[in-house]
């Protein structure tokens, strides 16, 4: 059965640099008849986030994958994402975590406290305002209405704090595939944080690395590999190449072979690491690409930016500071947010103005039309 789960609100509040209450809304289309395929049931399916520095387009990613670090395992970057996890004026006060999901015609919604990264004080689950779960960490009450798990005993738990929904889900020998709780836990369970940069920072679908080139080369993905890079303006010859019993990426010139991870520039690693992740998973759900363009001149950057948009079964959100990109002909108003003094705002809702497919998006940014 193929899920169509997509998340329609996002909500945090005292989450390091976010003080107050921070919405983010995929909700909120426009009729625009250009670009429709950037809308899926009727949610923004593609969204792309600009912010000046210090905004906090990277914690706001990390505020989104948080829902990973206690109802999976896939942990990966969370202990450098999660420093300085609330708020410095306000350390007292709890973080307050919402997630608003839409499938068919339902309306699921997880919502949880925290008082640090790994210390949960509150979980509650609701399906189309119906309670079906909650948990209070404190006092240890639990109300119980899933109807798969009714006789779970939560008293067996041997880490206290373990997530009480993530426990109900693995102690639970039989869920009907339309589960509220199967449906979100298959959801946040294949979610996937990443940034374009030299390494491979990752949160989300697994729970430890893995080297980049033994999975290109063990799927034998390496002329896939080299299209795609061709695809974006690298020509390079690539080949296998054996140093001391391991098979590597290699480089053919025409006196000589040499690893691709010597000669490759910061460009090239960048697309090898979104090749990478491109090629990981067939199911990802929801995809958050921090400063996706960081090593790539306008036109690869706008490539990419093509490429994501095509790929229309995952929901994805990028972020960037490249102004080039704004423009009807890749994206549309309400799908290219402004995150400027903790508030998200499309480009469509930031402006009084009927915008239409012939406006020049970016000199409207750049004249601060959509700072108003």
């Amino acid at each position: 059965m193929e899920v169509n789960l997509m998340i329609k609100k996002f909500s945090v509040k005292n989450f390091k640099n976010f003080r107050e209450e921070i919405v983010l809304d995929f909700s909120k289309i426009r009729d625009y008849e250009f670009n429709q395929s950037l809308i899926k049931n009727n949610l923004v399916n593609k969204m792309l986030i600009y912010g000046p520095n210090n905004s906090g387009k990277s914690n706001l990613g990390a505020a989104i994958m948080d829902i990973t670090t206690h109802l999976t395992d896939n942990n990966g970057m969370n202990n450098i994402l999660y420093a300085y996890y609330i708020n410095g004026d306000y350390i007292d006060d709890d973080v307050e975590f919402k997630y608003e999901f839409l499938f068919d015609n339902k309306d699921i919604t997880y919502a949880y406290k925290k008082d640090s990264q790994s210390k949960l004080l509150l979980e509650e689950l609701y399906e189309n305002d119906k309670l079906l779960f909650k948990y209070n960490y404190k006092n240890d009450k639990f109300d119980n209405n899933i109807e798969e798990a009714k006789t779970i005993d939560i008293s067996k738990r041997t880490n206290k704090d373990m997530s009480v929904l993530k426990f109900i889900y693995n102690n639970t020998l039989y869920w009907n595939d339309d589960s509220s709780v199967k449906i979100l836990m298959e959801f946040v369970n294949n979610m996937l944080w990443f940034r374009s940069l030299k390494t491979n920072e990752f949160m989300g679908v697994m729970a430890n690395t893995e080297n980049m080139n033994d999975f290109i080369i063990n799927n034998r993905l390496l002329t896939e590999f080299e299209k795609f890079l061709k695809e974006c303006g690298q020509n390079y010859d690539l080949c296998e190449i054996d140093e001391m019993g391991k098979k590597l990426i290699g480089v053919k010139y025409k006196n000589c072979k040499a690893r691709f991870d010597v000669v490759e520039s910061t460009g090239t690693k960048s697309l090898l690491l979104f090749f990478y992740w491109m090629n990981r998973t067939k199911n990802i759900s929801f995809i958050y690409l921090d400063e996706f363009d960081a090593f790539y001149h306008y036109e690869l950057s706008a490539y990419i930016l093509k490429y994501m948009n095509k790929r229309t079964e995952f929901q994805s959100v990028l972020t960037s500071h490249n102004t080039y990109l704004i423009t009807n002909e890749l994206m549309r108003p309400d799908c290219y947010c402004l995150l400027n003094k903790g508030k998200i705002t499309s480009f469509a809702d930031s402006t009084s103005k009927t915008i239409r497919q012939a406006h020049n998006l970016e000199k409207m940014m750049l004249g601060g039309e959509f700072e108003k």
